[in-house]
C-alpha cells in the first residue's frame, strides 16, 4: 500500500521532510506547493539551524501548485503534509480535513491551545487522522533516553535539565520566524521541542515558574522553566535563539538519577556515567527524528491505528504549557498548570 503525499509549504521543515521521505518505503510524494514559485524549481534549498534540508530535489512525476487549495483538493493526494508557518497551521489543518484528507502538521501545532483544540476537534468530525510533528520525541538519543529512565534499573531521577540554544532565526520566509504574533517566538516555536519532552517523560507538571528575555508582547526569545512535579527533584528546560549567526546551534541535557548520570552531549553523544566506571557511550538507532516520524505516521495511517507516541491532544498539551510558561514569565511567579 502506497500513501500519497501533498507537502504544504517548501521553506526549512518542507524540504526537510521532502528528504526524509525518501526513506519511507509507503509513502510517495505527489504534490508540493509553495506560493513562491522558485522554490519549486529542484535547485532551491534553504538554510535552517540543523543540516540537510538545503539540497537538490528530483521532480520528476511531482504536481507542483502555488495554491494551496489546488493541493488540498488533489485526488492523488492522500496525506497534506504542512509545513508553513506557526499562524496558518490551524487555518490549512482544518480545511485539508475538511477535504478528507489525513494531515501531518509540523510543531507548534498552533498559535494557541485554543486553535490547537479546534484542530483536534477537526479531525474527529471528519473522521481523519492528525499527527503533529513533534521530533524529539521520535530523535534516537531522546527515545533511548527516556526508555533507559522509565526502566528504572537506575533509580528515580533527582534532576532533569534541557537545553535549546540557537542562532537567531533569520532564514524563514519573510522573515516570519521573528515576529512574535506569527511564531510565538522562541517560547513556542523552539523551547517547545523541551517542553513536550518534559511532558512525554515525566507527565504534567504540577505548576511552572519561568523567567524569560523580553516581554509579553516579545513572546520572549530565551526562556527558562522550572517546573514542578511535587517531588524531590528538579526538572528544567532552558531555549534561546538570541545568539548571533555563527554561534552553533545545540541540543542537549543531563539527568542525573540515584545510581548513574546520563547526559546528550552538544557533539550528539548520549553518554551514562556510572559510580566507579568508565563513561559509557549509549548506542543509539540511525537516522534522525524526521525520518522516524514520517514513519510512524505513515504506518499509523496504512493500519487505520491512532499513534501511541503523540496524539493531537498531547501536541495541544505542549501549546498550553508554553502558554502557561509564559503567563508565569510575564507574571514573575510561579503559576499552576491545569
Amino acid at each position: 500500500m502506497t500513501i500519497k503525499i501533498g507537502i504544504l509549504g517548501l521553506g526549512f521543515m518542507g524540504n526537510c521532510h521532502f528528504n526524509a521521505y525518501k526513506g519511507v518505503a509507503k509513502a510517495r510524494i505527489t504534490a508540493l506547493c509553495d506560493c513562491d514559485g522558485g522554490k519549486l524549481r529542484d535547485d532551491s534549498g534553504v538554510a535552517g539551524n540543523i543540516g540537510g534540508a538545503g539540497q537538490k530535489k528530483d521532480l520528476a512525476g511531482i504536481k507542483t501548485y502555488t495554491e494551496a487549495y489546488r493541493l488540498i483538493t488533489d485526488p492523488e493526494v492522500d496525506v497534506v503534509d504542512i509545513t508553513l508557518p506557526t499562524y496558518l497551521h490551524a487555518e490549512w489543518t482544518i480545511k485539508a480535513l475538511k477535504a478528507g484528507k489525513h494531515v501531518i502538521c509540523e510543531k507548534p501545532m498552533a498559535l494557541s491551545s485554543l486553535d490547537a483544540r479546534k484542530m483536534a476537534a477537526a479531525a474527529r468530525q471528519a473522521h481523519r487522522r492528525l499527527f503533529i510533528g513533534h521530533c524529539i520525541r521520535f530523535w534516537p538519543a531522546y527515545e533511548v533516553a527516556r526508555e533507559i529512565i522509565r526502566r528504572g534499573s537506575h533509580g528515580r531521577v533527582l534532576s532533569a535539565v534541557f537545553s535549546r540554544i540557537s542562532p537567531k532565526p533569520t532564514w524563514s520566509w519573510n522573515n516570519w520566524l521573528l515576529n512574535p504574533g506569527l511564531s510565538g517566538n522562541a517560547a513556542l516555536d523552539l523551547h517547545i521541542h523541551d517542553a513536550d519532552f518534559i511532558l512525554y517523560l515525566f507527565g504534567k507538571p504540577k505548576a511552572v515558574c519561568s523567567h524569560g528575555s523580553g516581554s509579553a508582547r516579545s513572546g520572549f526569545e530565551h526562556i527558562v522553566t522550572s517546573y514542578d512535579f511535587a517531588k524531590k527533584n528538579i526538572v528544567i528546560a532552558e531555549g534561546g535563539w538570541g545568539y548571533e549567526n555563527k554561534y552553533p546551534f545545540s541540543m542537549t541535557f543531563r539527568v542525573a538519577m540515584e545510581k548513574a548520570s546520563l547526559a546528550l552531549h552538544a557533539d550528539g553523544k548520549l553518554m551514562l556515567y556510572k559510580p566507579g566506571r568508565d563513561p559509557e557511550a549509549v548506542d543509539v538507532p540511525a537516522g534522525d527524528g524526521y525520518g522516524r516520524e514520517l514513519t510512524h505516521f505513515i504506518e499509523c495511517i496504512a493500519g487505520g491505528g491512532k499513534s501511541a507516541v503523540v496524539s493531537p491532544e498531547s501536541a495541544m498539551l505542549s501549546v498550553k504549557l508554553v502558554e502557561t510558561e509564559i503567563k508565569s514569565a510575564v507574571a514573575g511567579k510561579k503559576v499552576q498548570f491545569n
